[in-house]
C-alpha cells in the first residue's frame, strides 16, 4: 500500500513540474512572438500611399518598404523612410539604412537612383538639389542623375530649394558681411542669373526690386534688369502704376517699363521759419521764442533727405542730401549731414555751405 501511494505521488510530482514547464514554455513563446512583433512586425496604420499601385509598409522597428501591388512584390529593401508623392513629378527622395538618399519611381516603386547624397529634396521642373561629395556642396541634379548645377555654397539652415517658372532662389546668410544672400538659378541657363541682398516682388509677381551691392535694380519676371545703371534707391508707386527710382537724390517716376513719367518728384514740403524775439515771460522761467515764417525758402523731403527750394519759382536750390534743414536766423541755415553724431553744416540762404 505505501509502495502504491509512493508511486502515486512521484507520477504527481511530475506530472506537475510537466505542467508548469508547458505553462513556462507556452508563456516564452507567447511573449516571444509579441517581442517578435513588436520589432519585426507590421505597423499598418503608418502606411503611406505614393499612387494607385505603390505603397510605403511601415513596420514596428521605425524601417518602411515599398511594395507594388500590381506585381504582388516588394520593389525595394528596408528604407529609413519615403518622402511622399510629388506634386509635379514623378520621382521621390528614400533614405536608405545607412543615411544616404536616393530617388525612387513613386509610379513603380523601383529605385532609380541609387542611395549617394548626404541630403535630397524633391524634384521641380526637372531639377532636385541634393548634397554631395566631402565637402558638403549644394548642386542640381537631373533624372539622369547628371549634375548641371554644382558648387553652389549650402547653409544647413535655409531648405528652400525648389524651381518656379524657371527660377530658384537659394538663401544662405553671409558671414563676413553678417547678412542674408539670395541667389537666383535659372533652370534654362543651369546656372546662377543674380545674387542679391533683397528681394521684393511688385506688380503682381510680374516685376522685382532688387538690391546688391551696386544699388537698386527694377527686375522683370525673367530677372532681367529694365534700367541699365543701378538707382540709389527704388520702390513701388501704390497709388499708381509704375516705380519711383532716386538717383543723386533726384526722385523720378517710371512705368514699369522703364518709360519716364515724371522726371522730378517730390515726396512733401515744410515751412521754414526762425526765431526774431522772445516773450515777456517771468525771466526765472523758460522763454518762449517768437518765430516769423520764412516766405521764398521751403525744405523739400525726397526720401528721408532735404534740400532747399525757391517756394515761389520752384527752383532747386540743393539737392535733397541733408537730414534735417532749420533756419537760425533770417540769412544763415543748419542743416544735417549725419544725425546719428549730431553732425551739421551751415548753408546761407543760397545753399552754399559757409567754411570756417
Amino acid at each position: 500500500m505505501k509502495m502504491d501511494l509512493k508511486n502515486v505521488l512521484n507520477i504527481a510530482w511530475k506530472a506537475g513540474v510537466s505542467l508548469i514547464g508547458v505553462f513556462v514554455l507556452a508563456l516564452m513563446v507567447r511573449f516571444g512572438l509579441r517581442w517578435c512583433y513588436c520589432f519585426v512586425g507590421r505597423s499598418e496604420w503608418r502606411d503611406k500611399t505614393l499612387s494607385a499601385n505603390v505603397v510605403v509598409r511601415a513596420y514596428n522597428s521605425g524601417k518602411v518598404r515599398v511594395y507594388n501591388k500590381s506585381i504582388k512584390q516588394y520593389t525595394t529593401p528596408k528604407l529609413m523612410w519615403v518622402s511622399g508623392t510629388p506634386r509635379r513629378d514623378s520621382l521621390t527622395v528614400f533614405c536608405d539604412l545607412d543615411g544616404y538618399r536616393g530617388f525612387l519611381n513613386v509610379n513603380t516603386g523601383e529605385i532609380e537612383i541609387p542611395a549617394q547624397y548626404g541630403k535630397a529634396w524633391v524634384f521641380s521642373e526637372g531639377l532636385a538639389a541634393v548634397v554631395y561629395g566631402e565637402k558638403n556642396r549644394l548642386g542640381f541634379i537631373n533624372h539622369n542623375n547628371e549634375l548641371v548645377i554644382k558648387d553652389i555654397p549650402y547653409d544647413p539652415g535655409y531648405y528652400d530649394y525648389l524651381f518656379k517658372d524657371g527660377f530658384c532662389i537659394i538663401e544662405r546668410w553671409d558671414d563676413i558681411k553678417c547678412e542674408d544672400v539670395y541667389s537666383v538659378y535659372s533652370s534654362k541657363k543651369l546656372s546662377k542669373v543674380g545674387e542679391y541682398k533683397d528681394l521684393t516682388r511688385i506688380d503682381n509677381g510680374n516685376h522685382i526690386i532688387a538690391k546688391d551691392d551696386d544699388g537698386y535694380w527694377l527686375l522683370d519676371s525673367e530677372y532681367e534688369s529694365v534700367f541699365d545703371e543701378p538707382y540709389d534707391h527704388i520702390e513701388v508707386v501704390y497709388d499708381g502704376d509704375g516705380v519711383f527710382a532716386t538717383r543723386n537724390f533726384v526722385k523720378q517716376y517710371f512705368d514699369y517699363d522703364g518709360t519716364l513719367l515724371e522726371p522730378f518728384v517730390i515726396d512733401g514740403i515744410e515751412r521754414l521759419k526762425y526765431a526774431i524775439g522772445l516773450t515777456e515771460a517771468n525771466p526765472e522761467y523758460d522763454q518762449d521764442y517768437i518765430f516769423e515764417f520764412e516766405p521764398e525758402l521751403v525744405a523739400y523731403r525726397v526720401n528721408d533727405n532735404y534740400g532747399l527750394m525757391n517756394a515761389h519759382t520752384g527752383k532747386i536750390i540743393t539737392p535733397a542730401k541733408y537730414g534735417e534743414i532749420y533756419m537760425i536766423s533770417k540769412e544763415l541755415l543748419r542743416a544735417e549731414v549725419n544725425y546719428c553724431n549730431n553732425e551739421s553744416v551751415l548753408l546761407n540762404r543760397n545753399g552754399k555751405e559757409i567754411l570756417e
